[in-house]
């Protein structure tokens, strides 16, 4: 479980502790307890050494206690998430409520087709053990004879079972509800999940700020009008025209006195 603070911590490690001592005393004494009756019974077990004896005593308590443990540990984490609780236990819930409704043939049709295929392996077991005591009685048939008749009787009932069951299961897939189309939702919602794209930041993005270089190229147009200097002329060319007509222009005296001159 997600432990969120250190006072979490270390209640649950007390929880924890609580219920793995108790359950490990109570399977010792449950070990100490079945040895000796089993050894009182059994020429096996009362022939077998100490050590072997402490073995199993301790092997009992130490299988109790671990389960207690976790146990307890679960139960904590319950208490500790009422509300996850609750929502793992909806469609339990839900099934229950379904079930209160129906009558007991058609309960009795929703667990088969539920539970089938622990029905299926139930009853091979309990066909082979009732097949091999119905067969043993028969004097007249030798052990391997018994185990063969047994086993033929065993299949046959489980090939009966496994008809139904596939029955059930075509029913399922018919509805919508088999578990080939289980799986492949499954399989499809993965997918999905896989090839979803990672969402990205929302970047901030201003409407104006693509206009916003045309009206600084608009702006550096009209203030070169005002000073007559076109856009893309080099600056050196705008001094040399402005020095030019910032020159005087030569008066006529001065014209008439270099035509003397040069006569």
């Amino acid at each position: 479980m997600k432990i969120l603070s250190k006072e979490e911590e270390e209640a649950h490690y007390r929880e924890v502790l609580k219920g793995g001592t108790l359950g490990g005393v109570v399977g010792l004494v449950g070990g100490v307890a079945g040895v000796m009756a089993a050894s009182r019974r059994y020429a096996t077990i009362r022939n077998l050494t100490l050590p072997m004896k402490s073995f199993l005593v301790t092997s009992s308590g130490t299988f109790f206690g671990i389960i207690a443990a976790d146990h307890a540990s679960r139960s904590f984490e319950a208490s500790r998430n009422v509300e996850r609780q609750w929502y793992e236990t909806r469609e339990e819930r839900l099934r229950q409520e379904e079930l209160a409704g129906m009558s007991f043939v058609d309960r009795v049709t929703a667990f088969a087709r539920r539970e089938k295929y622990k029905i299926v392996g139930a009853t091979w077991v309990a066909s082979m053990i009732g097949s091999f005591a119905m067969v043993s009685r028969n004097p007249y048939l030798t052990g391997s004879q018994k185990i063969v008749q047994a086993r033929v009787y065993a299949q046959g009932l489980t090939l009966a079972v496994l008809v139904a069951s596939a029955a059930f299961e075509i029913s399922d897939q018919r509805k919508g509800r088999g578990l080939l189309e289980a799986a492949k939702k499954g399989k499809k919602a993965a997918g999905e999940k896989e090839a979803a794209p990672t969402p990205t930041p929302a970047v901030a993005h201003d409407p104006q700020s693509g206009d916003l270089w045309k009206d600084m190229v608009a702006a550096e147009e009209e203030r070169l009008k005002q000073k007559h200097q076109p856009l893309y002329e080099k600056p050196h060319e705008h001094q040399h025209d402005v020095s030019a007509q910032s020159a005087p222009a030569p008066t006529e005296e001065k014209k008439e006195e270099e035509e003397k001159k040069k006569k």
